[in-house]
């Protein structure tokens, strides 16, 4: 049994892979820029410019098609039937213009693991960012940092940059603050999409309890809202037949 975090998205991503142990396996990332797949060669995949000549739409379908036989994906399928994969659902306040887009590619890539025998969990963005960090709001780096702790990153995946703070705010308004972009940002949302799919399976053998997580753990696994009025470990997986 394998289990599969994956962060999805057009221009670039990442799939960490645990075994039952919760051990890493292997990662793969996802990219378009050539400086980060020269970082660590053996663990990227660098993904095409648009054409010249080429359209926006023809491309962003290209680009679709390119992910998803792209080797590590091509491997995640085949390895669909014995596997749990954890996903990240989509961030609906996102100013995104290609969220659209991202959203074709990511249902493509569920069906594609839901035929193939899968057993698919999705997780709210925010529902990451909490058990990585403790916090909703958490920023990139934050997350990063949470998986740095745990993962042996190349330094050179970490991009920084500085953001100014907006809107309404107790600092100063010329006040900035560093973040982090590149690889390492996708790489740790995969890692802990792994993590939590680990920990629910954990939970659910019995394995561990809940009284052995920490508390910002532990709430994402009794958290409900609306749209799902029942806990996750209340709800089956996304499969094909019974799981």
């Amino acid at each position: 049994m394998k289990i599969f975090g994956l962060d999805i998205s057009l221009d670039h991503g990442a799939v960490v892979t645990l075994n039952e142990d919760g051990l890493i396996l292997d990662y793969i990332y996802l990219t378009s820029t050539k400086k980060f797949f020269d970082v660590d060669p053996s663990h990227s995949v660098l993904l095409s410019k648009r054409g010249k000549d080429e359209s926006k739409d023809t491309f962003r379908l290209r680009r679709i098609d390119e992910v998803i036989n792209a080797p590590i994906f091509l491997a995640v399928q085949g390895d669909a039937s014995s596997s749990y994969f954890s996903i990240e659902g989509y961030s609906y306040a996102s100013q995104s213009t290609s969220i659209c887009q991202i959203a074709e590619l990511t249902g493509y890539l569920k069906l594609l693991l839901f035929r193939g025998g899968g057993k698919i969990r999705i997780h709210a963005p925010t529902t990451v960012k909490q058990f990585a960090t403790g916090k909703g709001n958490a920023s990139k780096k934050d997350v990063a940092v949470s998986a740095l702790s745990n993962f042996d990153i190349p330094e050179g995946l970490i991009q920084r940059k500085t953001i100014k703070k907006k809107g309404k705010t107790k600092l100063p308004p010329e006040s900035w603050w560093e973040d982090y972009d590149g690889p390492v940002t996708d790489i740790a949302d995969a890692y802990f999409l792994a993590r939590m799919l680990y920990t629910e399976l954990k939970l659910r053998s019995g394995e561990i309890t809940l009284e052995k997580l920490s508390e910002n753990e532990r709430s994402q696994f009794l958290r409900v809202t609306k749209t799902y009025p029942v806990n996750i470990l209340a709800r089956s997986f996304i499969c094909k037949g019974e799981c």
